[in-house]
């Protein structure tokens, strides 16, 4: 009976992880495929660059919320299967990065992750989306304040005592990886920075 439990649980992560918010919400409002837009990515970055800041916020809402429901709901349902919690954190960020309804390809995992660890850690995520709040204030770059609380968020998850440590070097090194275009850019000086405002039109 576990097992189907552990094997539903998930399909569904995976799946709620795959709804593809930034492409959803870019189609809707403004009949626009994100994917032919700036970088190409649907996460909520590029989506501000088609819609501005506000469906920023909106979208990077919503994935967090792909990674924090699939965790809190093991959590509360089903306390007996204590791997559950990160196994479903597992397959919600996969879900988000190669989701099923765009031919396997979706966002870096940000802000799912970040969904994940305020439902595991959140002293440590409470931090990290402060570090990387600042760093974006500080010097325009989301990639930057994302790569660097991706760093720290397994120092902080250790410090704090919070669960989800091992899951934490994971998902750092995986952040971290799928942002190597961005270090390029950055080294480079010509990554994009992050200004309030409106889209394109």
């Amino acid at each position: 009976m576990d097992f189907l439990i552990v094997l539903i649980s998930l399909a569904v992560s995976y799946l709620v992880g795959s709804i593809p918010s930034g492409y959803i919400i870019t189609k809707a409002v403004k009949g626009v495929d994100i994917r032919e837009v700036g970088s190409g990515n649907i996460g909520a970055t590029n989506v501000k660059r088609a819609l501005g800041t506000k469906w920023f916020f909106i979208v990077l809402a919503l994935d967090a919320l792909k990674g924090y429901l699939p965790v809190i709901l093991a959590k509360q349902f089903f306390p007996h299967l204590t791997a559950l919690p990160e196994l479903n954190a597992i397959a919600a960020v996969l879900g988000h990065t190669f989701t099923i309804f765009l031919n396997f390809k979706g966002g870096k995992g940000v802000a799912t992750g970040l969904g994940i660890f305020i439902a595991l850690a959140p002293m440590a995520s409470l931090s990290c989306l402060v570090l990387f709040v600042f760093v974006v204030w500080a010097f325009g770059y989301i990639s930057l304040g994302s790569i660097l609380a991706a760093f720290f968020l397994p120092p902080l998850v250790f410090i704090y005592g919070e669960s989800g440590f091992y899951l934490s070097l994971v998902m750092a090194a995986f952040v971290i990886y799928k942002h190597r275009e961005n270090i390029e850019r950055l080294e480079n000086g010509t990554e994009s920075k992050f200004q309030l405002g409106k889209g394109k039109k």
